[in-house]
């Protein structure tokens, strides 16, 4: 949510931090669990941090495949969240151990950007990913009760470029974080009539066939029985393990982007889009129901605007090339989505999911 008018004063510089000397990045250990925000050590990405520049640093990161956000490890694109989530644990661990942030200082996050890069991934079966990310760390605005920081990272393994992040969040002093977490959230003028504040009637959860998972344990989304097919609730399990592994006063993001590329496959798109943009903008409340609602977005086939009469779907014949199975031109898939929260009428977060044409599912 973006709040910031201004680095903390009580925050020093990344320079006051020696640049390293001697061992290269270790991919041995991983961090301790509390200098990435994590509970469980089993659910720390990164392995090592050191200052590379002014404002650059290189983190080292170990991905594993038999986990939640994990990497496919056949030369497929990896888990665009798993991505994310090492992102979120390096501007953590950085914020912490290079720009003086005290523990117990809450983070919050404003915005995140991210592409996976083209072709194939040198990831192997069998074996954890070493993933090097390569970033420039900055601060944006600095305040006595609050600090701005921007971070951009290039990730790569075996020195493969694999993908591109963004992130921008806001450190404030525990005291300014309980004014800004409990004042009353109110619609924008004109307000979002078109997302509803509570379930019509009782909530299904969806299949996991539906979201791209074996198992219901990580199922995220319910729908209500208006029958809306791009509307769902979200329905999250407060004991899954990664998604909620420490106590949270709100909905942490991380569930929210979830919650947002299972809508987009619960209608047709791949479980992993190649890229997102997404903006946080209100804290979702853990005991008010949250509409998630997703449309495909403006670019319809061929890169064409969407305003020409199309749905933004690309849609292609049966594999003999006539028509589909079920009578109409083909399968339809989504080039892009745009995929919102909202509680109360209050639009929480906002996101853009980007699908390439000839990406395969790997659900």
């Amino acid at each position: 949510m973006s709040i910031i008018t201004a680095p903390p004063k009580y925050l020093p510089s990344d320079q006051a931090a020696p640049l390293p000397s001697g061992p290269r990045l270790s991919f041995s250990h991983r961090l301790p669990a509390d200098s990435v925000h994590k509970t469980s050590a089993a659910e720390v990405l990164l392995t090592d941090a050191v200052r590379a520049g002014d404002g650059r640093f290189t983190v080292g990161a170990v991905w594993l495949r038999d986990r939640f956000l994990h990497h496919s490890g056949d030369g497929r694109s990896p888990d665009p969240l798993l991505l994310a989530e090492t992102v979120r644990q390096a501007l953590i661990c950085l914020s912490h151990r290079f720009h003086g942030v005290p523990q117990g200082h809450p983070f919050v996050l404003d915005r995140l950007d991210l592409e996976l890069a083209d072709g194939a991934a040198p990831l192997r079966p069998g074996a954890p990913a070493h993933v090097t990310l390569d970033v420039t760390c900055a601060r944006t605005v600095t305040t006595p009760r609050r600090t701005g920081l921007a971070l951009e990272a290039t990730a790569s393994v075996d020195g493969v470029l694999i993908g591109r992040a963004g992130i921008r969040w806001e450190v404030l002093h525990p005291a300014f974080y309980q004014v800004v977490r409990y004042r009353e959230a109110r619609p924008e003028a004109g307000g979002a009539p078109e997302h509803p504040e509570a379930p019509l009637g009782p909530l299904r959860r969806l299949a996991p066939g539906e979201v791209g998972y074996p198992g219901d344990e990580h199922v995220l989304l319910a729908r209500d029985s208006s029958g809306a097919r791009g509307g769902f609730w979200l329905d999250p399990n407060p004991g899954h393990p990664v998604l909620f592994d420490h106590l949270s006063d709100h909905v942490p993001g991380m569930v929210l982007l979830e919650a947002f590329r299972q809508a987009g496959r619960a209608l047709g798109a791949p479980l992993h889009p190649a890229g997102l943009s997404a903006t946080f903008a209100a804290f979702a409340e853990p005991d008010v129901p949250v509409a998630i609602t997703v449309t495909p977005g403006p670019d319809g086939p061929d890169g064409m605007d969407g305003t020409d009469g199309t749905d933004g779907m690309d849609r292609t014949d049966g594999p003999d090339g006539t028509d589909g199975p079920d009578g109409t031109d083909g399968t339809a898939r989504m080039r892009t989505a745009e995929v919102t929260a909202a509680q109360r009428g209050v639009v929480l977060a906002t996101a853009r999911l980007a699908y390439p044409a000839n990406r395969q599912e790997t659900s």
